[in-house]
């Protein structure tokens, strides 16, 4: 019986939206690791200090996911300084909280612009060159709010339902030459998107998150190179709260749904 092939180390990888928050926490622990990081966000003013905070084996470049002309340009061109990455993760995104009718338009098409074609634009761009290298792996990023709807968060459960659609269609599409896709789907994290979410949720919405567990980026960081390490599974859940929720997702829907329901108006 043959023993299962140790994962390779990652030797270069690119984390879009690695500026802050989770995709930065990935970012170190892979600098850590000896890997070659570039981080691609639009702020050059969060990269700067991304950079100085990663350190040596880390650089930068300022894109933004929603124009796909520029995420090609800039992948062929780190393809032709560093080489084809090991490993690509998208972290690029955010939320606005906020009922339906009330949610301004513009982060209406903001949110479908970054979260979802953003992450469709990253992987055009690099699914070419990991097929032609012969293998990879891309990671996207959903949330538990992709695995079930969340009042409050109509449009943003949107999107990250259609990152993890998009990605398991990926993940068949691509697996013949080698490159895996995995779909990191963290819960409530402590970044600086998290706290300007917090600044629109409606009362209800926060209410219903009080018993509803937080984690570092740390913690969601150390949770997804350990999913690298093993190679098998699609979705990535980080914390225990988190999956065991994702099995009643599955398999309790209705106690789900009345967890997770807008309360009715008082009477």
């Amino acid at each position: 019986m043959s023993r299962p092939q140790r994962p390779t180390p990652v030797r270069t990888a690119l984390v879009f939206g690695g500026s802050e928050g989770i995709g930065l926490a990935i970012a170190e622990r892979l600098v850590a690791g000896g890997a070659r990081v570039v981080v691609l966000s639009r702020s050059e003013d969060k990269l700067a200090t991304a950079l100085a905070r990663l350190g040596p084996g880390a650089d930068a470049r300022s894109v933004d996911v929603t124009d796909p002309a520029a995420v090609a340009a800039v992948v062929d061109a780190l393809v032709a300084e560093v080489g084809v990455p090991d490993l690509v993760v998208t972290t690029a995104g955010y939320a606005r909280p906020g009922y339906l009718d009330e949610l301004p338009a513009d982060d209406i098409t903001g949110m479908v612009a970054t979260n979802l074609l953003g992450t469709v634009h990253v992987c055009r761009a690099v699914v070419p060159h990991l097929r032609a290298a012969g293998g990879g792996t891309i990671v996207t990023t959903s949330s538990m709010a992709g695995l079930a709807g969340v009042f409050g968060y109509t449009v943003y459960s949107a999107t990250k339902f259609g990152v993890i659609g998009f990605s398991e269609a990926l993940r068949r599409e691509v697996r013949p030459y080698g490159v895996t896709v995995k779909v990191l789907c963290p819960p409530n994290t402590l970044t600086p998107g998290f706290a300007e979410e917090n600044r629109h949720k409606p009362a209800e919405v926060l209410a219903a998150e009080e018993s509803v567990a937080t984690l570092t980026p740390e913690a969601v960081a150390d949770a997804l190179l350990r999913a690298l390490r093993r190679r098998r599974g699609f979705l990535v859940v980080p914390g225990r709260d988190s999956r065991l929720a994702a099995v009643a997702i599955r398999y309790l829907p209705v106690v789900v749904d009345r967890a997770l329901r807008r309360p009715g108006p008082a009477t």
